[in-house]
């Protein structure tokens, strides 16, 4: 049977549309799954969604709004969308009381992080000094290194000490604060910032910070490492 994998959705308020960027249903066509699209709409359908669902797959998108994460102040100039934060921080939170195997991607690993009770970083420039940019501007992504700890899933995919990721973020997950879920830091970048977290006691779910629906070959015929190992760990879970 095909894994069906849940990919949230952004919403253009502009155009009235729930959209996702290709990339992320291509990566899990390519892994053996089936992309399903899941719209930020109402809470009461997390559950009902998450029924049909064998993995979940949080996008990325706009800064998550920083009551929820990094405080009461708004960034200037900076969009938010307060309905998809409170849809998906119940999507996340109801996926991994599940077990539904889980990838974050970008903000979607700062929406696990922040579901279980953790905040954010606003602005990491604010913090690393320019050691590493994790993104070019507003607009640009980045490629930078991250390396990963042994006896993780990221490493277990990309089987690798060391990789260069795509980058486009400027928020960081922040100091972690006591809670049910533990979270392990499984990748850091150059100045040692976390890259990618793994839940303690879950059996698949992880969040990074780059983006593996963006390679740097997007034309070729294989999937990510980090995205096939997901739609694997959903694969199993629908047969086991």
């Amino acid at each position: 049977m095909t894994p069906r994998i849940g990919i949230t959705a952004r919403f253009r308020r502009e155009q009235l549309s729930h959209c996702i960027h290709r990339g992320y249903v291509d990566q899990v066509i390519r892994s053996g799954g089936m992309p399903l699209v899941v719209p930020g709409t109402e809470i009461a359908l997390c559950e009902p969604y998450l029924a049909t669902l064998d993995g979940l797959l949080l996008t990325g998108g706009e800064d998550i709004d920083p009551a929820h994460c990094t405080g009461p102040d708004r960034q200037a100039d900076y969009p938010y969308q307060p309905g998809r934060d409170v849809f998906e921080l119940r999507l996340a939170r109801y996926a991994m009381d599940r077990g539904i195997p889980v990838l974050g991607i970008c903000r979607g690993a700062q929406i696990l992080y922040t579901a279980t009770g953790n905040s954010l970083i606003p602005h990491i420039p604010d913090v690393n000094g320019g050691l590493v940019a994790h993104r070019a501007s507003r607009t640009e992504s980045v490629r930078h290194s991250v390396t990963l700890a042994e006896d993780s899933r990221v490493h277990a995919a990309y089987r690798e000490r060391a990789v260069k990721v795509t980058s486009y973020h400027h928020q960081g997950l922040g100091e972690q604060s006591p809670g049910d879920v533990r979270w392990r830091v499984t990748a850091t970048a150059d100045d040692l910032l976390p890259e990618a977290v793994e839940a303690e006691g879950h059996r698949w779910t992880v969040g990074v910070l780059w983006h593996p629906e963006l390679p740097a070959d997007p034309g070729g015929p294989d999937p990510d490492p980090l995205i096939a190992a997901f739609v694997t760990a959903a694969a199993v879970t629908e047969t086991g």
